[in-house]
Order: C-alpha cells, then sequence, then structure tokens
C-alpha cells in the first residue's frame, strides 16, 4: 500500500507539471509523460477511477494522510470506524465529505516523528484525603491503629 501511495503522490507531482506552461521543451514533456505512464501502470485500476474522477475536478491532493481521526485534506472528523480501517491500514478509503483518498502514515513515519518531540515531564501530585471524603465516610482516617483498636475506642465513647 505505501507503493500505491507514494505512486500517487508521483503521479499527482507529474500531473501538475505537465499542465504548468514553463515545461516547454519537447524532451521534458516526453520524458514527464513517460513517467506518467509508468505511474499508472504501477496504481490499481479501481483506485485510477478514483484519482482521475478527483483530478477532473480540481481536489487536490488527491491522496491526504489522516491525522487524530481528521481528513488531511477538509479537516473533519471522520466517523469511528472508517478512521479505525484507515489507521489499521487495510485499504485506501475516500473521505465521506471531500472524496479525498485517505491513508494512515507507516508506523516507522509516526515512530520518528514522536522520537523528534521531547515529552514534557509531568508534575508531582501528592496525594491527601480530602475534606468531602471525610464527611461521606462519617469519620476520620485511621492512623495507622489495627480496626479491632477502633472499634474498641468506639464503643468506650
Amino acid at each position: 500500500m505505501d507503493k500505491t501511495i507514494r505512486a500517487l503522490n508521483d503521479l499527482s507531482a507529474t500531473d501538475l507539471q505537465l499542465r504548468d506552461d514553463t515545461a516547454s521543451t519537447d524532451a521534458s514533456v516526453n520524458a514527464l509523460r513517460k513517467r506518467r505512464a509508468r505511474l499508472r501502470k504501477a496504481i490499481p485500476d479501481v483506485i485510477l477511477v478514483a484519482y482521475d474522477a478527483l483530478d477532473r475536478i480540481g481536489r487536490r491532493p488527491v491522496a491526504v494522510e489522516v491525522r487524530n481521526a481528521h481528513c488531511g485534506g477538509c479537516y473533519l472528523r471522520l466517523p469511528p470506524q472508517l478512521a479505525s480501517a484507515i489507521r489499521h491500514r487495510l485499504t485506501l478509503r475516500s473521505c465521506p465529505h471531500c472524496r479525498r483518498l485517505l491513508y494512515s502514515p507507516a508506523p516507522e513515519e509516526s515512530e520518528n516523528a514522536n522520537k523528534s518531540k521531547p515529552e514534557p515531564e509531568l508534575p508531582q501530585v501528592k496525594a491527601r484525603t480530602s475534606k468531602r471524603v471525610r464527611r461521606i465516610s462519617g469519620r476520620r482516617p485511621s492512623r495507622g491503629k489495627p480496626p479491632a483498636a477502633e472499634r474498641q475506642e468506639r464503643r468506650q465513647v
């Protein structure tokens, strides 16, 4: 699936270069067309149909990454079941809102991104018994006395 995603991104970049007027030499246009043909052969037909439809209506980029269950193209939240299927990298799916093809980054990419960010240190919190807990229980927490000794004290009072 990673090869397909890379091929889709390369195909999109090649199509943009072909549309650009600055590539005016015949040699460069022919080289781009050959590259485009090779990339189209590397992509499954089902995905090519979706790519062509999205390219026709101007939705670029066609393949976008999913981050925190949000589409990378329209930034709307994805349904949980769809986000889960994409996270498990089963297949390429389309966004229900913008119809772009969605993919999850490779596990190596996400691990490398996490390694570059240092984790913030959490402040140490001291545990204590609140007054509300004492009021609810009706008595103060024991101070190290065994339960039998507490019961005897209560009987005497």
